[in-house]
């Protein structure tokens, strides 16, 4: 009854008051402030004297329901299916899936002998019903085909898994499965599945599109399903990893799944509309992939049909508003090796100083002693805000500017500030750390740094038209101060030769190809530093005077396709009356230590000190050299973005029909209460986890099921996997979908252990074989009486090719890697701008699509072409098309070509000379079993018909065997190159033809 009303009814009687006519709510039963509820329409037990009868069934234009402007009318049935409802007493229920699952009875069936587990006595249960009896289980090469694709998204090889001649003994597929479950191959499978969920892509989506550097998530989400993490854990680190006691470097990179939305970078945009979309994109994300209900609906009004409000969703939103969208620094784990072997070198090489002068503790101390920390009385200055050339620049409440959005390659902005202080001689420039900046800042460039081209003053009375006067800048000094480099040579490229960064003197010489910077390499420059620039005498100010600070930077490039800026990340002025006012030479970090006293500094600090200490030693300095020389092996890390907590949360508010420039109440963290209720005085992103992984949800653990059944049987129990809620579909085998979410959470919120009841059940082990009676009663095969058959996911489609041809590299994890593609679609038009896609030459291309990097507005053309999510949203059921383009991708684009190639010389080279022998090869490269007897014979005579035309030269052989270093090298190796080339010309035609069929890209 409820989908009926749903459907007709409830945008006009439901929860929304915007949209309700006749304030009249059909959704429930009681009458609520404002507006009537269904007892006044519905005499229980009653049809023919209830006015909702009387309104669905009426002829009468007037007093229709529902109305014919509607465009909904109901079917005779449907009104029976009411009348009935009334009948019975009109019961209201709560929706199944808002109710917490409990675990039902296996139930009792007749063909016991059937049932391996609880799954297949569900199923079979229904299918007794409908007088239907299971298919037979699938032949063994099938089976293992099957269970080899499901769990590791490969085809079945003999060094992975047991040969399919011992598949029909019992212990032995039992065996299969555990090898499976256990190979590093099975995060990989299903951890693609996650990442749709999870909005993955390695660039930042929108007109830009610029890439990012995420693949650590990637990795994360792999790891964590090969090691089955319980699905509990999984859900809390993603959400609030950053927020977890004692959190670990894997806990805060699983954040990722909260930063996957896109960022745009387009000129003239606010930071703050976008990071509002970004937000709305989290909660949407959390609410497909999690909750399994459409709670986006609620941001610009009340749910019309889920019990969530305009308010609630406001509530979870405030609870993810709570966070810097971090940039933290990650070092993969042959980076950590290398970290690690270099500070190991530079603590060695310092301990060898200290055994060397074992009185180093009373020089350290002498030396503080002597030292004379200048006290120039910097007062910070607060400036008007410079929003020319797109970049948004926001005021922080210490004063320091922070940059974001649009962030321009090359820019002059300037920063006014009116001051009645009396004399100024020195301004100080500030670059400090932010969260939000890559590494952590202090600069907007990809590795956190920047440089500064010219640093100017300029004054003018308070309410002076004329043009500001520039005052002279004496003479520059800062904490850093690198050797003059050339930013050709930092990227390679000859056009940037005659760009320079160096010393604090280049941003005060007047030139602009030249640059102060404060990269000193990996490692060490991700500190605050400062410079002070000061005049070249004291200027006496009469009253209030405008000062403007004009920052240029002219030092960023379009680097290939990356755009490099150089900006400023975060900065901050000050001014001084001192002529002798000059930069700190001590760094703010090495500042701090000092302020303590020698007893009061950890171990780690005192070392600190020391290393500062030792590099400004010159009688050191063959050790400070061979310190140095480390540092330049120092690895450079992954900007990875996450999230951090805030130390003042943000104020949120309901958003008058989502738009952020409508704020309207505020709104405290919360949830909707009606799954169930969030027992927090003061919750935050952490207790929201743990809400949403708590036993008490009523769609967490179904949802996770449903879409791991979904992958195995081409649907779920739930066909709409991301609508659980009123409007979704009702689950097929509604008692199955509880049990499996119940002992879900009863395995200690095992995946694996959900994996395994599946591919064990006689359901999963069915032949996909349908026969035409069974067609007839079961199309979509709902009530699971046979084994599934569907083309499988973009990804797999690829590697099963590559797996097939044996040019597959198994590698796990690592950065996205760029196979063969068309050069056309990284340049105008086709793209925005020009985008980086460097070839890979070597074997990295052939790693599994897994791994393939991925643009958003550029998708690889492969995936698109077989229905891959292109990233934006969240998408945790894809589509299946068959189109002409995806025959004529397998036939002709690149890689799958190479494959036949490739594939050719594997067959002549394992097979030996018989025609027979080798399309048995073929099929069990690609099929996994033996072709029947009319197969042989039509690609017999294929094959002897290409070698024909071949020998006539009517085909080219060369143009189908060239390009391929395997293929060559079998050619040479033939006593006779011509007969040779054209033998391997004719097989790679025919190994077209194999890895084109649609039982090699169909899971069956």
């Amino acid at each position: 009854m409820r989908p009926i009303l749903s459907d007709a009814c409830f945008h006009c009687h439901g929860r929304d008051p915007s949209h309700r006519e006749a304030d009249l709510r059909i959704d429930q039963w009681e009458p609520t402030a404002g507006a009537r509820g269904a007892e006044s329409v519905v005499v229980p037990g009653d049809p023919d004297h209830s006015e909702l009868i009387a309104r669905v069934a009426a002829h009468n234009g007037g007093s229709q329901m529902p109305p014919a402007s509607s465009g909904k009318k109901l079917t005779h049935e449907q009104i029976g299916v009411l009348r009935a409802w009334v009948a019975a007493g009109g019961k209201y229920e709560k929706h199944w899936s808002f109710v917490a699952p409990r675990r039902r009875a296996v139930p009792r069936v007749g063909d016991s002998g059937w049932v391996k587990n609880p799954i297949d006595a569900f199923v079979l249960s229904r299918l007794e019903e409908e007088g239907i009896s299971p298919s037979p289980q699938a032949d063994a090469a099938a089976l293992l085909r099957r269970l080899s694709i499901d769990l590791i998204g490969l085809p079945p090889q003999n060094d992975v898994i047991a040969p399919r001649d011992a598949m029909d003994d019992p212990g032995r597929y039992d065996r299969s499965v555990e090898e499976l479950l256990a190979s590093p191959h099975f995060g990989e499978r299903w951890g693609r599945l996650w990442l749709d969920a999870a909005r993955y892509a390695d660039s930042n989506g929108f007109e830009k599109d610029h890439p990012r550097e995420v693949w650590l998530y990637r990795d994360w989400v792999i790891d964590a399903l090969n090691h089955d993490l319980p699905y509990d854990q999984f859900i809390i680190q993603q959400v609030a990893g950053d927020l977890l006691p004692e959190r670990s470097r894997e806990d805060l990179i699983a954040t990722g799944f909260l930063r996957n939305s896109m960022v745009n970078e387009e000129g003239g945009i606010d930071p703050e509309q976008f990071r509002m979309e970004g937000l709305f994109d989290r909660v949407d994300a959390i609410g497909k992939s999690i909750l399994g209900l459409t709670v986006q609906c609620a941001q610009c009004h009340t749910h019309k049909y889920d019990p969530i409000s305009h308010a609630e969703y406001y509530g979870m939103l405030a609870l993810l508003n709570d966070s810097y969208e971090a940039q933290a620094t990650f070092y993969p784990a042959k980076q950590q090796q290398q970290r690690r072997a270099v500070l190991g070198q530079i603590r060695q090489i310092e301990q060898g100083l200290k055994d060397q002068d074992p009185d180093w503790r009373r020089r350290v101390a002498e030396w503080e002693s002597t030292l004379s920390r200048p006290d120039h009385r910097w007062q910070v200055v607060r400036p008007e805000l410079d929003g020319s050339g797109g970049q948004k620049h926001y005021l922080q409440p210490d004063g320091s500017v922070l940059a974001e959005g649009y962030a321009p390659t090359q820019t002059t902005t300037e920063f006014t500030i009116v001051t009645e202080l009396p004399r100024i001689a020195a301004v100080r420039l500030e670059l400090l750390n932010h969260p939000t900046l890559p590494h952590g800042g202090p600069g907007r460039s990809s590795h956190g740094t920047c440089a500064l081209t010219e640093f100017q003053v300029s004054a003018a009375t308070q309410g002076d038209s004329e043009t500001p006067t520039p005052w002279e800048i004496a003479r520059a000094t800062a904490d850093i101060n690198p050797p003059r480099r050339s930013l050709g040579a930092e990227f390679d490229d000859s056009d940037l030769g005659s760009r320079f960064t160096g010393p604090v003197d280049y941003a005060i010489d007047g030139d602009e190809s030249t640059a102060w910077s404060i990269d000193i390499g990996p490692g060490r420059s991700n500190t605050p530093r400062q410079a002070v620039f000061t005049l070249a005498k004291p200027i006496e100010l009469p009253g209030p005077t405008r000062i403007t600070f004009k920052l240029v930077q002219k030092h960023g490039q379009s680097y290939h396709t990356d755009i490099y800026t150089n900006n400023l990340g975060r900065f901050r002025f000050s001014l001084s009356a001192d002529p002798n006012a000059a930069a700190d030479p001590i760094p703010a970090a090495v500042g701090v230590l000092l302020a303590k006293k020698p007893d009061e500094r950890s171990a780690a600090e005192t070392d600190q000190v020391f290393s500062y200490w030792r590099a400004a030693a010159p009688h050191w300095s063959e050790a400070n050299a061979a310190i140095e020389e480390q540092w330049r092996s120092h690895p450079s890390g992954t900007s990875q973005l996450v999230l951090k907590r805030l130390e003042t949360p943000r104020e949120t508010h309901r958003l008058d029909r989502g738009d952020w420039l409508k704020p309207a109440e505020r709104v405290s963290g919360g949830v909707p209460e009606f799954l169930h209720k969030l027992n927090a005085q003061q919750p935050d992103r952490l207790d929201f986890a743990r809400w949403l992984a708590d036993r008490s949800s009523p769609t967490t653990a179904r949802v996770i099921v449903n879409r791991i059944w979904q992958a195995y049987f081409g649907r779920g129990l739930v066909e709409t996997a991301e609508d659980f809620g009123v409007q979704g579909a009702p689950p097929t085998h509604p008692e199955l979908l509880d049990w499996l979410a119940v002992e879900l959470m009863d395995s200690g919120w095992s995946l694996k252990h959900i994996h395994r009841l599946i591919v064990q059940s006689a359901t999963y082990r069915q032949s996909s074989v349908v026969s035409a009676s069974l067609l007839h009663k079961d199309p979509q095969n709902l009530l699971l009486a046979r084994g599934a058959r569907y083309r499988v996911d973009a990804e797999v489609v690829r590697d099963l090719a590559l797996s097939a041809s044996g040019l597959l590299e198994r590698k796990v994890g690592g950065p996205g890697v760029y196979p063969p593609a068309p050069d056309y679609l990284f340049k105008p038009p086709a793209s925005y701008a020009p985008k980086r896609w460097d070839y890979d030459l070597g074997r990295d291309k052939y790693r599994r699509a897994v791994y393939t990097f991925r643009y958003r507005s550029t998708p690889y053309p492969v995936f698109q072409t077989f229905d891959a999510p292109s990233g934006e949203v969240a998408c945790v059921r894809r589509g299946r098309s068959n189109t002409p383009l995806q025959a004529l991708a397998l036939l002709n684009e690149e890689l799958f070509f190479e494959c036949a190639q490739e594939l050719s010389a594997l067959t002549i080279k394992n097979a030996g000379a018989d025609p027979k022998d080798r399309i048995e090869f073929l099929f069990d490269r690609c099929l996994s079993r033996r072709p029947s007897a009319n197969e042989l014979d039509v690609l017999q005579k294929f094959v002897a018909t290409q070698r024909s035309r071949l020998e006539s030269g009517e085909i080219d052989a060369g143009a189908l065997v060239g390009g391929s270093k395997a293929v060559d090298t079998e050619a040479r190796q033939s006593s006779s190159h011509r007969l040779a080339t054209q033998d391997l010309a004719a097989w790679t035609v025919a190994a077209r033809v194999v890895l084109s069929l649609d039982e090699a890209i169909s899971r069956e």
